[in-house]
């Protein structure tokens, strides 16, 4: 990632755009989410291999195990399955909050976009009482339109070697 510095008023901008997106998020305001992204997003998220430090061998696995690799269309369809309500582990509706912070932004060698590095905390409670809290850091490009930044790519990673959870039914 380049780590060139941006104008203040590029980075309060797309700072607080990620505190919109989390706002929208955590309301389930999903239509309005999708309207911050590019009809060619890739939205990834995969959860890393863990190994001890001094393990040089080979690994067997790839660094990285992807969770899942989605674009503009299978958004739409992981949208549009939340609004059946046949979704039994969204009903009744978890309390969610999804918390933005170590924004970073950069400059990006391609023309209108930008870099954003982010750390995303997603709290979940459901009707059973379990809360869960799951970490990743965010690698994204945000690429400046005639109608202000959208999301063009998005890879996040989570902290936790294994799902510490029975779904994750959420974006990050």
């Amino acid at each position: 990632m380049n780590e060139a510095s941006v104008s203040n008023e590029i980075y309060l901008s797309l700072q607080q755009l990620l505190y919109r997106e989390a706002r929208l998020l955590s309301a389930e305001r999903y239509d309005d989410w999708l309207e911050l992204l590019s009809d060619d997003i890739q939205y990834e998220m995969a959860m890393p291999q863990r190994r001890f430090r001094e393990d040089r061998t080979k690994a067997s696995a790839p660094e990285k195990t992807p969770i899942f690799n989605d674009d503009k269309r299978s958004l739409l369809m992981r949208i549009g399955r939340f609004k059946t309500g046949f979704v039994w582990a969204e009903n009744p509706a978890n309390a969610i909050r999804h918390i933005v912070s170590n924004v970073e932004v950069f400059s990006s060698s391609e023309a209108d976009q930008i870099n954003v590095y982010s750390i995303i905390e997603v709290h979940r409670s459901r009707l059973d009482g379990e809360r869960k809290r799951l970490t990743a850091g965010r690698e994204d490009i945000w690429q400046s339109t005639a109608s202000g930044y959208q999301l063009l790519k998005r890879a996040a990673t989570l902290d936790d070697g294994v799902v510490l959870d029975s779904n994750i039914n959420f974006f990050l």
